[in-house]
């Protein structure tokens, strides 16, 4: 009897199918997006690409490198306005803007302007660089477990002004860091090669001057005016003792958070499951976020 109730209720539902719309959907105009990264005092890069909908080709089937290039936008004029300045970024690489010319100081309003002239887009926006945030004292210590696999366990203090803070730590393992080359590309380095394991692009960058590179976010919530001591682990990463490890630490706007905090979540958001997020952005005519940041850099000595 009970198969029989089975089947009438598949049977109904199966009837109360309804049959296939055809739906036209507008895709979502191609925008400017922008991000930002500061190379403390060699420069800033800012990386510029367009927007794509979630309808589009471009998440159809395998996404590969002539997807991206794409996406890149090239051969355009990017200004940086400050003090009465205005300095011009040169294009390093596709999509990749590098200046040395910008010096972050305390006070003045930084505005970024971009053309992209070949598909008369344009984008702006202004923020200012908060008070540097110096790093007290860390440590790097290996940590060999029974399964063949190495975890690097991190500790860092800094001193936390009054008031409500929002931080950004950022760790690479053997950076390198950019400078311009006479081909307009980058080069140079320092430390070695022999980082390796799980990668994260959160900053918006990713591993593009390191082996490894991650970022986290940090607030002063139950510490506010205090000395604040954590520890972050990096589980499963092919690592060595000669190799070199710089943190930065930069003390960041709350919007610029409630940006990289948002990036975050979406990115973990199962597809169709997850509830989805609207990233913030500073930007007029795009996406992403500008910011002006001095990340406190720190170099740490690994502990075998």
């Amino acid at each position: 009897m009970k198969y029989i109730v089975v089947g009438i209720l598949l049977f109904s539902i199966i009837g109360c199918t309804p049959e296939p719309l055809d739906l036209e959907v507008e895709q979502a105009e191609s925008e400017l997006v922008v991000s930002t990264q500061i190379i403390p005092d060699r420069g800033m890069i800012v990386a510029i690409t367009r927007s794509f909908s979630a309808l589009s080709d471009g998440t159809e089937g395998s996404f590969d490198e002539e997807d991206l290039s794409a996406y890149l936008v090239t051969n355009a004029k990017v200004t940086i306005d400050y003090n009465n300045r205005s300095v011009e970024l040169i294009e390093i690489n596709p999509g990749l803007y590098f200046t040395i010319d910008v010096i972050q100081e305390v006070g003045p309003t930084y505005t970024i302007n971009i053309e992209d002239t070949e598909n008369s887009k344009t984008a702006k926006a202004s923020t200012q660089v908060l008070q540097p945030i110096a790093i007290n004292g860390g440590s790097a210590i290996l940590d060999y477990r029974e399964t063949g696999r190495t975890n690097l366990n991190m500790t860092y203090n800094f001193n936390d002004p009054p008031g409500k803070n929002f931080y950004m730590f950022n760790v690479y393992i053997n950076p390198k860091l950019p400078e311009p080359g006479t081909d307009g590309g980058i080069e140079g380095s320092i430390g070695g090669s022999k980082g390796g394991g799980p990668q994260s692009d959160f900053s918006g960058f990713g591993n593009l001057f390191s082996d490894y590179s991650e970022t986290w976010l940090v607030t002063d919530d139950g510490f506010d005016g205090q000395n604040i001591r954590q520890e972050h682990t990096v589980f499963d990463i092919a690592i060595s003792p000669d190799d070199t490890i710089f943190y930065t630490l930069s003390n960041i706007s709350e919007d610029y958070y409630n940006f990289l905090n948002a990036r975050e979540r979406s990115r973990n958001t199962i597809p169709f499951v997850g509830e989805p997020t609207t990233l913030p952005t500073n930007l007029e005519g795009g996406y992403g976020f500008f910011s002006m940041h001095y990340p406190f850099p720190y170099f740490l000595s690994i502990e075998d």
